[in-house]
């Protein structure tokens, strides 16, 4: 292996991660800067694909396999951060890579994002890499191989180096992605995720005790919206969410919550209800603030109501394992966490999504069961993505959405009959994404309303609220 080779290698790759770069979507244009400034910027950038070139040559041991699994690598981490900013509005981020456990162990949730080309390059490129793997191995050189653990030292050492407080003070995916480039912004996200913990959590006042079998209902709704607020066609006939109009008509508070994300990251908006804690006080933490939440357990919404007297619960009729539900859930302070197990309806033990009516019905049970004060944290899943299958996307959201609705009612007429003090908060985690009828440029908010029940007199208050106000509500219920 000639010196010649390997460097030729190495800046061929690169110059086709920084002609990829420029195809990154969720970008934005960027002054000049200083000439310094610049290279120092996508310094990172080039140590994160000089790695991926080491690890490729440690592995084969030729420079050619290591350039080309390079320029692999670069051209699918580029279709995905793509595929992901098509529906979601963002480009990749370092918490993604958690969520890949995500991705193999629910499929469904995530490969609709992936048309049939895609997947087939996708098989076709494995193919094609594993034989020039299997050749490499065979007859590569020694050298090769020691130049590559070489080289992912190296540039390890040049992303352990970099003044990331400098570089990424905030932070700031559109200006980034495009200043640091995509695997620069990848890499240095991270290390600034592991420098910056959440800050302390500010003290709180002890919420007042619970009164006798006093009742919490939180319910995250999974993609609930307006309709007319949604951007659709004139043509779409819009169904009439005539429970939650209802519930909205008695509310002791209603409006629009001021959610961050679109189409997904159900996770971002549970945690700041939960921790009433909003993205810029996360800082790096915010894109999985779960990764970092055990460190503040105590000052969780179910830890300060259990100080209050609640037995609370956490039900989500899904598989808890999903994003580390059921390693969270208890740590946050919930004494019960309810996944999918817990239901027994025909549709759970087909392994089809429980509805919303049948967790309505779930969280009434739980409340004829527990006479002492309860708190229970739902969510939902029947009107999950993807909307594609039988049928037209936009109709199976839209009928969906009507079941949602319904649920809004059971609720309100079992806590009605059942008569005991009791405050429902009902909100929309995000919008959904439907390429091509539902995007981020009609909005981002989704709605919520408080009821409270057997309480009095209470003057009704609109007002739109960031998500982790709804922390608040929930406390001084």
């Amino acid at each position: 292996m000639s010196l010649t080779v390997l460097v030729g290698a190495m800046i061929f790759s690169y110059a086709f991660v920084r002609g990829a770069n420029s195809f990154v979507k969720g970008g934005c244009k960027l002054e000049r800067g200083l000439l310094f400034e610049g290279m120092r910027d996508r310094l990172g950038d080039a140590s994160f694909f000089g790695f991926v070139f080491g690890i490729s040559l440690a592995i084969s041991g030729w420079p050619g396999f290591a350039a080309l699994s390079t320029v692999v690598f670069t051209a699918a981490l580029v279709a995905a951060s793509n595929a992901k900013h098509i529906l979601l509005q963002e480009p990749l981020v370092f918490t993604d890579f958690v969520l890949l456990k995500c991705v193999v162990k629910h499929p469904t949730f995530y490969m609709f994002a992936i048309g049939i080309r895609l997947r087939l390059a996708i098989v076709l490129g494995l193919i094609l890499m594993i034989g020039l793997l299997v050749w490499s191995l065979v007859s590569a050189p020694l050298i090769g191989h020691v130049t590559g653990l070489f080289l992912i030292i190296f540039f390890l050492t040049v992303l352990r180096l970099l003044p990331v407080e400098k570089i990424a003070p905030e932070p700031d995916l559109a200006r980034d992605v495009s200043r640091l480039g995509l695997g620069g912004c990848l890499a240095l996200y991270w290390r600034r995720w592991l420098q910056q913990a959440p800050g302390p959590v500010p003290a709180l006042p002890s919420p007042a005790k619970a009164e006798p079998g006093e009742i919490c209902i939180v319910v995250q709704c999974e993609s609930f919206a307006e309709p007319a607020r949604l951007g659709l066609p004139s043509s779409v006939v819009l169904p009439e969410l005539n429970e939650f109009n209802a519930a909205r008509a008695r509310a002791s508070q209603y409006g629009r919550l001021d959610v961050s994300v679109f189409g997904a990251y159900t996770l971002r908006t549970e945690y700041a209800v939960l921790s009433g804690r909003g993205e810029s006080e996360l800082g790096f933490c915010r894109y999985d603030p779960f990764l970092s939440a055990l460190g503040d357990a105590d000052k969780t919404l179910p830890s300060l109501l259990n100080d209050a007297g609640f037995h609370s619960i956490y039900v989500h009729p899904n598989d808890l394992d999903f994003a580390d539900r059921a390693v969270y859930m208890p740590g946050l302070g919930f004494a019960d966490s309810i996944g999918i197990e817990g239901f027994s309806s025909q549709a759970a033990n087909k392994g089809e999504r429980v509805s919303d009516f049948d967790l309505a019905e779930f969280i009434l049970d739980a409340v004829d069961r527990h006479v002492d004060p309860l708190f229970i944290y739902a969510v939902t899943i029947e009107n999950h993505g993807p909307w594609s299958g039988h049928g037209d996307p936009g109709e199976r959201y839209l009928s969906n959405l009507t079941k949602s609705d319904a649920m809004i009612g059971a609720l309100v007429r079992g806590l009605d009959a059942r008569g005991r003090p009791a405050r429902l908060i009902f909100f929309g985690d995000h919008r959904p994404s439907i390429p091509g009828l539902i995007s981020s440029d009609a909005g981002r908010d989704t709605p919520y309303v408080i009821v409270d029940f057997a309480k009095g007199e209470i003057a009704p208050r609109s007002c739109d609220i960031p998500p982790e106000a709804l922390f608040e509500a929930a406390l001084g219920r």
